[in-house]
């Protein structure tokens, strides 16, 4: 079971960064346009997509205990 967890924990992670990823394309072209509505929401990509890698990591910091 402990294998599932870790790859669960790969698979949320790298979800994470591939949403960060894009946002932080969506970062670029709402910069390169000044749009403001696209650069909230690219910083709101990129906030989410930290969460979950830090999310990840508590997670699996408290399955090893």
């Amino acid at each position: 079971m402990n294998k599932v967890r870790g790859i669960r924990g790969v698979l949320g992670v790298a979800g994470s960064v591939f949403g960060a990823v894009s946002a932080v394309k969506s970062l670029q072209t709402a910069r390169k346009d000044k749009d403001r509505l696209l650069l909230v929401n690219a910083v709101a990509g990129i906030l989410a997509a930290v969460t979950g890698v830090l999310l990840t990591i508590r997670a699996a910091r408290k399955d090893d205990k």
